[in-house]
């Protein structure tokens, strides 16, 4: 029987526990220990920057808090003698005034511009405001105005009805130095209620789409629009149709769902031709279809459903005093 072999003994000194552990450092080199304290020295350079630069925005955001007076004293400012009041509406200097209400000795930097710009904004036909300081004394006051494109009428109990407006993004304010002629030619609204808030009201919703078709029949059929007494949002949210009352014709309904501007041109083409007919009073067009428009005739007659010239209209379907177009 083989036994196995031994194995052969390793020589002395070539075991790892015969290798050496300790590690001998290095001398570093003059240059080395340069480069070494040049950033230790870099390193605690921008340490103190930065506490510094941290420390002295601490500093000027607590005396702005706290004293302004002393920091206006650091800084060359002078009492308010001017404030300009820069807007892309209607808005004057004077209401300016009354609503910043600037006490008569104050210096341009004790104002506190982010109280002054509250002032602004609570009044809902500012949009944006933003306040500057114009060295040495002169405040600078930059708005940006809502447009109103519909009206609403408010009575709290027995009070007098108030007229208020309404713009594109639904927000209600009372108005100020709006032409009176222009105001007159706005629609009213119908169908909505308004909901009090700590601003005034809750912003009416669905008026993008309120704005889209007046603005789209303003600039397409100006005749149309001059027309238009009553907007009504009562059906908006529940069909999605926008029902209009104009002097000449009750009832009018669009449809948020097709492009405003083809029925625009759909309820023009319908007025035009509606005219050759012996009994022109339109009582209803409905231009919700994408095909013909039901339209409803007043005290339309029985010989009502011949086809005048110009082929256009096409009574497919008829009952007393109603066709399609």
């Amino acid at each position: 029987m083989n036994e196995p072999e031994a194995k052969p003994a390793l020589p002395p000194g070539r075991s790892w526990r015969d290798i050496r552990q300790e590690v001998q450092p290095v001398a570093m080199s003059r240059r080395g220990r340069q480069r070494q304290i040049l950033a230790w020295m870099k390193a605690i350079g921008i340490s103190l920057l930065l506490a510094g630069v941290t420390g002295a925005v601490y500093y000027l955001a607590h005396s702005w808090a706290t004293d302004r007076a002393s920091l206006a004293t650091a800084v060359h400012s002078e009492r308010v003698r001017e404030v300009v009041l820069m807007t892309n509406g209607v808005l004057a200097q004077a209401w300016g005034s009354e609503v910043l209400a600037l006490p008569k000795a104050i210096s341009l930097m004790a104002l506190d511009l982010p109280a002054l710009r509250k002032r602004l904004m609570v009044h809902g036909q500012v949009q944006v405001a933003v306040l500057t300081r114009n060295f040495p004394d002169a405040l600078v006051v930059t708005l940006q105005e809502r447009t109103p494109v519909a009206r609403v009428q408010v009575q709290a109990g027995a009070a007098t009805p108030q007229q208020l407006l309404v713009a594109k993004d639904g927000v209600v304010y009372e108005g100020r130095n709006y032409d009176q002629q222009m105001l007159a030619g706005l629609p009213w609204l119908d169908g909505i209620r308004l909901v009090p808030s700590a601003e005034g009201f809750v912003p009416i919703a669905g008026m993008a789409e309120v704005s889209s078709l007046l603005s789209t029949v303003q600039l397409q059929a100006p005749h149309l629009y001059r027309g238009w007494l009553i907007v009504s949002l009562a059906r908006l949210a529940v069909a999605d149709e926008i029902v209009v009352k104009a002097q000449d014709i009750p009832e009018i309904i669009f449809t948020r769902k097709r492009p405003f501007f083809k029925q625009v041109a759909q309820l023009d083409y319908i007025i035009d031709r509606a005219h050759e007919l012996p009994d022109p009073m339109l009582k209803s067009v409905n231009l919700t279809f994408d095909g013909q428009v039901p339209v409803r005739l007043e005290n339309a007659s029985p010989d009502a459903s011949s086809k005048p010239s110009g082929n256009f209209l096409k009574p497919v379907g008829q009952s007393k005093g109603k066709r399609e177009f």
